[in-house]
């Protein structure tokens, strides 16, 4: 527990709101007669839960569960982790990102899902087969992942035009040839590269660019950054080629640049549609979303990075059985993932949204939507470490904010953040 303290005080950087809400009534109830269940601090994400626990406890097929979000302080995992050393945590959790998960295993707090009666029907009824690749840890699976965010590229599809382009960018020559006409004209740039200074910006720049280059290899493995390679290289030198000709803001400060046409195209997750639909409604109606570029194109679809968080069960919990069960029945059943996409608008992390026919009705009035789903099944997690944030910074300060401003080549700003990353690395390790 006293590493878990620690810990604590880590995370207070990573900031969240959130409300509270609750089932009184099943709160009230004796510790081992109710199945405690954290969700995420927001508004839709509870609304989804508030339906389909009110179900499950009307339906009387097991234990009562009772809900609610995780306590408002500054972070969700700062929340978990006080009440792991309280020794009130909850049965289940959701809201879980990856690296927070490495650091709870290795605490010893997480159940192996994998060993549960029943997980094995629920991955296929799913068709999370190939999803569920990118959340092992070590051969088990101690996360069970409930959206996939992935990222994509929205481009101005009027200005792409009157630039005499008709198809979305794919490459970066793509990239190369529309920044050169559309920065000819006055004040004007192709692309926005990069969406902020924060480590988390990582994720929606060089994480994602890599993922798309190297066909979803990862970055970390076996406690190692393994990005120092041929994908990690060209990744960096098209960021180069962009900065250094200036087609791209070595910041972007005031308005989305897209709304006002001050670039072409930018990376957006699919959370980015309903915030235009509010604000920027005659934007949207022009952008039109392409994959992740990548030096040549390939067979299949482009790998991407994955905004993704998943759930939980504590190993300290005494009712692990009966907490699986219910997670069993509300994720076996399809229409309370339609029900889920409806409430949150968040792509269910499953392999056959666009298959399955309890999602076309959605999807077909949902166009921008239906892209993302698509890419469900090629989004990636990021790195299982428990350090994330000090990774992510390194990247940041060795290499891509050098590459920004030309103090480094390409090939040097990699060795250096590869070499510092592992220096972190091994000192966790």
């Amino acid at each position: 527990m006293k590493k878990i303290s620690h810990i604590i005080v880590i995370f207070s950087s990573l900031l969240v709101g959130g409300c509270s809400g609750s089932d009184q009534k099943a709160k009230a109830a004796p510790e081992g007669k109710v199945i405690r269940l954290w969700v995420a601090p927001d508004e839709s994400q509870e609304a989804f839960w508030k339906v389909v626990v009110a179900r499950w406890n009307e339906s009387g097929l097991g234990m009562p569960v009772a809900f609610e979000t995780i306590p408002a302080v500054e972070s969700s995992e700062k929340a978990i982790l006080t009440a792991l050393v309280a020794g009130n945590a909850p049965d289940i959790s959701t809201n879980i990102f990856s690296g927070f998960a490495t650091q709870l295993v290795a605490l010893g707090q997480l159940q192996d899902l994998s060993v549960m009666a029943g997980y094995p029907e629920l991955i296929a009824h799913r068709r999370m087969e190939k999803i569920i690749q990118g959340w092992d840890q070590g051969g088990k699976k101690y996360v069970f992942p409930l959206y996939s965010n992935p990222t994509l590229i929205w481009w101005r599809m009027d200005i792409l035009q009157k630039l005499g382009i008709d198809d979305v960018p794919r490459t970066y020559d793509d990239v190369y040839k529309l920044s050169e006409k559309y920065a000819a004209l006055d004040q004007k740039y192709g692309m926005q590269l990069i969406t902020g200074k924060n480590w988390y910006d990582r994720w929606y720049d060089f994480i994602s660019l890599y993922y798309a280059a190297s066909g979803g290899a990862p970055y970390i493995t076996d406690g190692k950054a393994s990005y120092d390679n041929a994908a990690g290289l060209s990744v960096l030198t098209f960021m180069e080629t962009i900065f250094k000709r200036e087609w791209t803001a070595l910041d972007f400060e005031s308005d989305d640049p897209l709304t006002t046409g001050l670039v072409v195209g930018g990376v957006r997750g699919p959370w980015s549609i309903p915030f235009f639909e509010r604000l920027y409604p005659q934007t949207l109606e022009k952008i039109v979303v392409g994959p992740m570029i990548v030096l040549r194109e390939g067979q299949g679809k482009t790998f991407t990075f994955a905004d993704s968080k998943g759930l939980v069960l504590f190993k300290n919990s005494k009712v692990k059985e009966e907490a699986f069960a219910f997670l069993s029945w509300v994720l076996s059943q399809d229409e309370y993932s339609l029900l889920w996409l409806e409430k949150t608008s968040l792509p269910p992390a499953r392999g056959d949204l666009m298959e399955n026919a309890i999602f076309r009705a959605f999807y077909d009035t949902h166009p921008l939507a239906r892209q993302y789903a698509a890419y469900v099944d090629v989004a990636l997690p990021s790195a299982f470490i428990e350090n994330t944030i000090d990774v992510q910074k390194t990247m940041g300060y060795e290499m891509v904010e050098p590459v920004k401003f030309g103090t480094k080549a390409p090939k040097d700003a990699l060795a250096d953040a590869v070499r510092r990353t592992n220096k972190l690395l091994d000192t966790v390790n």
